[in-house]
């Protein structure tokens, strides 16, 4: 490894000497990994199987902390390895959904019972791979509804483990005060969304774990519903951008389409593998397209799940249910002025 370089690399994204030298060591490591079955191997080379392997090593030698897989991270950009860079967010990718629900369990229904509903599921530690993750999730959710009514279960998935914290969304609902109506907001909403991913198209930039091209971006345009939502009334509906959009959009194999469009890591394997997991789990993905709404109205908001790929659907497409007070024959120009 050009040791120096990387050191430099590191520099230039203001981390401090310390952390710098830890990643350098584990960059070190990572490269004597992969030394030990061919000394041309190295982290420009590294393929998606020698990062779960070593990440296996990580979780043997109880070193698989989030400081690590950072560092690993870094050295893939500065490598110029964009498969072993996905490859890495993917490993990282909603690594603490379980915890955070099982936390929302405790708070829900008690530490007791909390821990009988868990007594037969192990939590992953970080750096657990995605063909090991629906297995989990599997178990998870039969617990979960052999002691759970059915209501409480969608509850508990819909507190948006994986979500953000308020502030996140507070220059959304910002925005949404300054528009004049809620359907001009969504159409601003659109257009930013859109403006970002053309820059990652200049750019030649990541979108989270994909590349978009054109094809992705025409996509987008002509389904405002994506990421953004479309108002029917009093409900906003949502379809997410297929994960992997480049490879859904042609892909004419719907087993295979339904892979790629899914963004869940814990189930995502499963449409492959044939695991069955309950489609309820993909309230927790209803609870991260909740989570801005609950901020913009500055109210919680019900959310439904309409379709998932979980289930056979090809989309992921969830329901917002705009609260009373801003229903559009309220007048919510006159709502916002009030407040």
């Amino acid at each position: 490894m050009d040791e120096e370089r990387f050191r430099s690399f590191c520099a230039k994204r203001g981390l401090d000497a310390s952390i710098i030298q830890a990643n350098v060591l584990l960059a070190r490591e990572f490269e004597t990994f992969l030394n030990r079955k061919d000394r041309n191997r190295n982290m420009s080379n590294a393929v998606p199987d020698d990062l779960e392997n070593f990440a296996c090593l990580l979780i043997e030698n109880g070193t698989n902390t989030w400081e690590n897989f950072l560092a690993l991270l870094r050295y893939a950009r500065f490598a110029s390895n964009r498969e072993a860079e996905i490859a890495l967010l993917e490993l990282m990718d909603g690594s603490d959904v379980l915890e955070n629900l099982s936390e929302t369990l405790r708070q829900t229904v008690g530490e007791s019972k909390r821990d009988d509903i868990l007594a037969e599921v192990k939590l992953p530690p970080l750096g657990t791979s995605s063909k090991e993750k629906p297995k989990i999730t599997k178990k998870f959710m039969e617990r979960l509804e052999a002691k759970l009514d059915e209501k409480t279960c969608r509850e508990i998935l819909l507190s948006g483990p994986h979500a953000g914290p308020r502030e996140e969304y507070l220059p959304e609902r910002k925005e949404f005060l300054a528009s004049k109506s809620i359907d001009d907001f969504l159409a601003k909403r659109h257009r930013k969304y859109l403006a970002a991913l053309e820059k990652h198209v200049k750019e030649k930039t990541l979108y989270f774990t994909q590349e978009i091209d054109q094809g992705v971006l025409e996509y987008v345009r002509n389904t405002p519903t994506c990421q953004n939502g479309v108002r029917d009334g009093d409900i906003i509906y949502i379809t997410k951008i297929p994960y992997n959009a480049k490879k859904c959009l042609h892909e004419k194999d719907e087993k295979k389409k339904r892979y790629y469009y899914c963004h869940c890591p814990w189930v995502r394997e499963a449409i492959k593998s044939g695991v069955k997991i309950s489609p309820n789990f993909c309230y927790c993905s209803a609870g991260f397209e909740k989570r801005p709404w609950d901020v913009i109205f500055d109210q919680p908001v019900e959310a439904d799940v309409i379709e998932t790929v979980l289930k056979g659907d090809l989309v992921c497409k969830f329901a917002i249910h705009i609260p009373k007070s801003f229903h559009e024959s309220k007048g919510t120009t006159q709502k916002k002025r009030k407040e």
